[in-house]
């Protein structure tokens, strides 16, 4: 049950309290009526006394003790008209406790313990017009009970728990005006069981467990004005269910279980003013449903399940002023359903799933003046959407995910123009984007109502896997290499940090002479073009073998991962060429995988690689630091050889100053970032212990300049009241004469 639900039935209940403490204990008779014909008896009577006040005709127990209403009790008071016991301790009335009062018109037995009425306890109450038995305990209604009640009008009998009425109770009820069995435990009734009421007009059969109205069950009761079926549990209405609908005025059908309507179904009701529909589990209507009601003003349709509306549906409500579709399912809106509503002031859109709007949609609703959407899913509105609604006057959008972005700006506007307009409680707030959340609408300004755009980021790499060879040997020989570095137009700075481990074995060899061949290296320079993915091949490079005379020499090659970021920047390139020995080795061939990273703004260690190329035979060098007794780093003619090789793989280090310039993109080393880093932290913390310092001075001045001006003020105060403490003044008069005398 809903928050709504529990608060109105606690208004319910507090407004039935304040009732009945009103008529229970409140003075019957009013200061300006003539009381004289009226007798009340409060809490302190315990039973009905014999003989009433004279003149007296209106009776009133007003909480009085009374267990029981005996038989006869009242028969030496024929002249009582009216008597009512409210809120009595009565629980049982004796048949002919009202014998022998022939003009009585009005009972009343509210607000007591009575479970049960005997049949014959109204017997012979030829004049009675109103018979109130409400807000009791009776259970049941036996045949014959209202015989004798053939002028009766009224028939009140609700808050009771009646849940059985046998057939013919209300049979001789000719006169019957009014009906009311609301809030009983009715869960069937018969057709029959009201077909002599034929003088009916007001039927209440609300909050009963009513599940199907048998057919024919109004056919019998042509005068009826008011029908009541509000707060039961029926599911289906059949389409000739009211046959009579000439007189109807009102019709409640309302918290129900209803999922359809019948075609026609409400056409003809020429009088009709009030139909609620509302909290039913309706999902469509028919497109025909109403007919030519020129009286009704009001119609709800709310708490159902409604997605869509037939074009047209209510153009024959021509006098219609308030229109309650909130809580369905609506997530469009469309000026179909509005046709012929040019008289609507009042239109409940609230809770609902609606996403968007737009001018046309409100264009046929030119008397609209109140419009509730709140608590829908709208995030954004175009700025004319209400311009076709002139006398527009109080608007409600609160609770709506507001997307407060450039989107929202035209809307903006006009709601910054039409203030007075807008009635949110609590007013409209952003709920997008995260920055603006719960922020006013209406408290922004243009600037913050942004679009956001984001731009695709690009990370080509590039793996590039260069085996190392290192040779190490006793015997020196001396090779005469001759380098030749072209320039590029593009160049590309590779950038690693390498840490070579060899494993060196110290083999004994036997050098003879050797003519060693003149090598040419000419230094090859990848050029690389950045685009959005980015895939680099390296072919593999081949090495010739020159054959000379032989050497015993122990090699041990090294495999490096090498990591490259390409930077959108022109670089110069250095060619490192290492010197070689003339020595009896074979290199191997070469793969290289390059794994290549854009990074628009990145400052990293680098170290050089070269690219050599040994008589048309490519080779990548990487110059490294190699720690040995007569170690070179080579690259050899073949020969027959031993070696032993062992892979090692070498840690990308990316060393990163935030707020730094740019290195630049030469062969820096870590000790140059780290001391540049450094020197920036030392400045920085310099500059906060200066800002400290000064901030520490700036106090000290102030305090003393304050402790200054108390001093001051002190003092000031000081003199004041000592020149106020030694005032003194004396007044001379001449001496009388009379005064010289006495002296």
């Amino acid at each position: 049950m809903s928050r709504h639900m529990h608060l109105k039935i606690a208004l319910v209940f507090i407004y039935i309290l304040v009732h009945l403490h009103w008529s229970c204990t409140a003075d019957i008779c009013q200061e300006d009526e003539d009381c004289k014909n009226q007798d009340v008896y409060d809490k302190t009577v315990t039973a009905i006394p014999e003989k009433l006040k004279d003149g007296a005709d209106e009776i009133f127990f007003v909480n009085s003790q009374i267990p029981v209403i005996p038989k006869g009790v009242l028969s030496k008071n024929p002249q009582i008209k009216k008597i009512e016991f409210l809120g009595t301790s009565t629980h049982s009335v004796e048949v002919g406790a009202f014998e022998g009062l022939p003009d009585i018109t009005i009972i009343e037995i509210s607000v007591t313990n009575v479970t049960s009425l005997p049949v014959g306890v109204f017997k012979d109450l030829n004049n009675l017009l109103k018979l109130v038995l409400k807000n009791n305990k009776i259970h049941s209604l036996e045949n014959g009970l209202f015989d004798d009640l053939k002028k009766l009008q009224e028939l009140h009998l609700h808050m009771n728990e009646i849940s059985s009425i046998e057939e013919g109770t209300f049979d001789n009820l000719e006169e019957l005006l009014i009906l009311h069995l609301a809030k009983n435990n009715l869960s069937s009734v018969s057709t029959s069981l009201f077909s002599s009421l034929k003088s009916l007009k007001i039927f209440r059969l609300y909050e009963n467990q009513l599940t199907a109205l048998p057919d024919g069950i109004f056919d019998n009761l042509p005068d009826l004005e008011e029908i009541a079926l509000q707060r039961n549990q029926i599911s289906y209405i059949q389409p000739n269910l009211f046959p009579h609908k000439s007189k109807l005025t009102k019709l409640y059908l309302d918290n129900n279980l209803l999922t359809e309507l019948q075609p026609d179904l409400f056409v003809g009701f020429t009088l009709l003013k009030s139909l609620t529909l509302n909290k039913n589990q309706l999902t469509s209507l028919p497109t025909v449903l109403f007919g030519e009601t020129l009286k009704i003003t009001e119609l709800s349709l709310s708490h159902n399940n409604l997605t869509h509306l037939p074009p047209g549906v209510f153009s024959p409500l021509k006098k219609l002023k308030k229109l309650d579709l909130s809580s369905n399912q609506f997530s469009i809106i469309s000026a179909d359903f509005f046709e012929g509503l040019e008289n609507l002031t009042d239109l409940n859109l609230q809770n609902n799933n609606i996403e968007s709007l737009k001018q046309e949609d409100f264009k046929k609703l030119k008397s609209l003046s109140m419009l509730k959407l709140g608590n829908n899913k709208l995030q954004s509105l175009p700025g004319d959407v209400f311009d076709a609604l002139p006398k527009l006057s109080k608007l409600y959008l609160n609770e709506n995910p507001w997307k407060c972005d450039c989107n929202l700006l035209p809307f903006y506007e006009w709601m910054k123009n039409n203030k007075g307009k807008i009635k949110s409680k609590p007013p409209e707030v952003c709920e997008f984007p995260k920055n603006l959340l719960n922020q006013l609408i209406i408290s922004l300004t243009e600037e913050q109502l942004i679009c956001l755009t984001t731009s695709p980021t690009t990370t080509p790499l590039l793996t590039s896997t260069v085996p190392m060879t290192t040779l190490h040997t006793t015997t020196a020989s001396t090779t005469k290499l001759t380098s030749t570095t072209a320039a590029p137009k593009t160049t590309t700075a590779l950038q690693t940090t390498t840490t070579p481990t060899p494993t060196t074995t110290q083999p004994t060899t036997t050098q003879t002479t050797t003519t060693a061949p003149t090598t040419q290296l000419t230094t090859l320079l990848l050029t690389t073009t950045t685009l959005p993915t980015t895939t680099a091949t390296t072919t593999a490079p081949t090495t010739t073998s020159v054959r000379t005379t032989a050497s015993t020499t122990t090699l041990q090659p090294t495999t490096a991962h090498l990591t490259t970021a390409l930077i959108p920047t022109t670089t110069t390139v250095q060619t490192t060429t290492s010197a070689t020995t003339t020595s009896t080795t074979t290199v191997p061939s070469t793969t290289a995988h390059v794994t290549t990273t854009v990074t628009p703004t990145t400052s990293t260690l680098t170290i050089q690689t070269t690219i050599a190329t040994t008589l048309a035979t490519t080779t990548i060098l990487i110059p490294t630091t190699i720690t040995s007794q007569k170690t070179t780093a080579t690259t050899l003619p073949s020969s027959t050889t031993t070696r032993k090789t062992t892979p090692f793989l070498t840690t990308h280090i990316s060393f990163i100053c935030t707020g730094s310039p740019q290195a630049p993109l030469s062969t820096p080393t870590t000790t140059h970032k780290y001391s540049s880093c450094k020197e920036l932290m030392i400045y920085y913390t310099t500059m906060l212990l200066v800002e400290i310092c000064c901030t520490m001075v700036l106090a000290k001045f102030t305090y003393s300049l304050y402790c200054s001006l108390e001093q001051k003020e002190r003092l000031h105060t000081q003199v004041n009241l000592t020149h106020f403490s030694y005032i003194k003044s004396i007044v001379l008069r001449p001496v009388d004469e009379t005064e010289t005398v006495a002296l």
